[in-house]
């Protein structure tokens, strides 16, 4: 028992018990983050909310909801209690989207391998550049209060993306566990030794106290690189 005890307190198992902890942990948290589906509009994000008679409804914390009825190709976009018309017009090798204003404009948009373009009732492409002020949109003069291609995103979930890079938290872990063997144990630091070929150029391939003290310094900067690579699958 003394001996599972005094085990028990190494940092060895200190240390992976603290990680694989913290890894089922990150791994529960940020899974609705990573998997959620969602769009913007005007640089507000969206996610899905119900599904009630074929009615889809996407909220977003800043600003109003958004509305989308489903029927067959067809699909009616309300947001502010104004109506916009989007009928999918399937064609090879993308289809194609006819969208129709409140006003009556009517607008093509063209899925080009994934990229949404606009043109419109003379078949000219039209430009969806937006100017921002204080993070909202400001309209100029003829520009459509919502673009056609934003309007054909909310409508239709396959042009909804998945926020992060979750693969980089396995770097992440990868790169924590280098940085740690690389800081705690000497037969670890042996074998980096050995294969960074730099004991082939010299008459006795030691490695010296040198190389062992700054082998720590580095797992420390690798471990504390790993946080930062963390971060970034955000």
């Amino acid at each position: 028992m003394s001996a599972l005890l005094k085990k028990i307190r190494t940092p060895t198992f200190i240390f992976f018990s603290c990680v694989l902890v913290l890894s089922v942990i990150v791994t529960i948290l940020s899974k609705p983050y990573f998997t959620e589906r969602i769009f913007y509009v005007d640089n507000y994000k969206y996610s899905f909310y119900s599904d009630q008679d074929n009615v889809v409804t996407y909220r977003s914390k800043t600003n109003d909801p958004i509305q989308v009825k489903l029927d067959h190709e067809k699909r009616t976009v309300t947001i502010q209690h104004q109506e916009y018309f989007i009928t999918k017009i399937n064609s090879s090798p993308s289809p194609n989207y006819k969208v129709i204003y409140p006003n009556g404009h009517k607008y093509e948009v063209h899925d080009a391998s994934g990229i949404l373009l606009t043109s419109d009732g003379h078949g000219n492409y039209v430009s969806e550049a937006s100017t921002f002020v204080n993070n909202q949109r400001m309209p100029q003069d003829g520009e459509e209060q919502y673009s056609p291609s934003t309007l054909v995103t909310a409508a239709y979930p396959e042009y909804h993306v998945t926020r992060g890079a979750p693969a980089l938290l396995y770097l992440a872990l990868a790169v924590l566990i280098y940085g740690w063997c690389s800081f705690r144990y000497r037969k670890f630091q042996d074998i980096l030794f050995f294969l960074s070929l730099r004991w082939i150029w010299v008459n006795d391939p030691e490695p010296s106290d040198f190389y062992y003290f700054m082998s720590k310094v580095s797992g420390i900067i690798v471990m504390i690189g790993s946080l930062w690579i963390a971060v970034q699958a955000f």
